[in-house]
């Protein structure tokens, strides 16, 4: 009696599994660069089999709405005979850093594929003072210029002290 649910479950996954769109097996996707600071375009391509998504479909590109927004869905590319797409994308100034994950859709449903797009921080890096930096220093500027200041002052009182003697 134990057997028959054993066996019934395995019925119900193996319909399930033959029912799911097998897109992953010989779907691809691919990101150049997959680092890339924002503001810079990268090229997107990969294939879906026919097979499984006719070709007369495109290949919408997905992830995070800070990648693509508003919605996390990202251009549409055309797919030749083969099934083969590739775009070129320019990533938002929007988008901040981090590592995003970028998949596929055809046809009105996920791929089932990914690949990982590094977005770095633009421009320098953000050290010291400088015009990379987003805050201002000048505060502490103020601060350190007084502090000579008083230095040379006191400096100066304990000379004039020590020649009066």
């Amino acid at each position: 009696m134990r057997q028959f649910p054993i066996a019934a479950a395995a019925v119900v996954f193996i319909a399930i599994l033959g029912a799911a769109p097998a897109y992953g097996a010989s779907a691809s996707i691919s990101v150049s660069p997959s680092a890339a600071p924002s503001g810079s375009t990268v090229h997107i391509s990969g294939s879906i089999p026919v097979k499984k998504c006719p070709a007369s479909d495109g290949a919408t590109i997905t992830s995070d709405s800070a990648l693509f927004p508003p919605d996390g869905f990202g251009p549409t590319a055309t797919r030749d005979s083969q099934g083969a797409f590739a775009v070129d994308y320019t990533v938002p100034t929007s988008t901040p850093p981090g590592s995003y994950p970028v998949g596929l859709r055809c046809g009105g449903g996920n791929v089932g594929v990914s690949a990982t797009l590094t977005v770095t921080p633009a421009g320098g890096p953000q050290t010291g003072a400088g015009g990379a930096a987003h805050h201002s220093a000048s505060a502490w500027t103020a601060i350190g210029a007084v502090c000579l200041l008083l230095a040379a002052v006191l400096l100066g009182v304990r000379r004039r002290a020590a020649r009066i003697r």
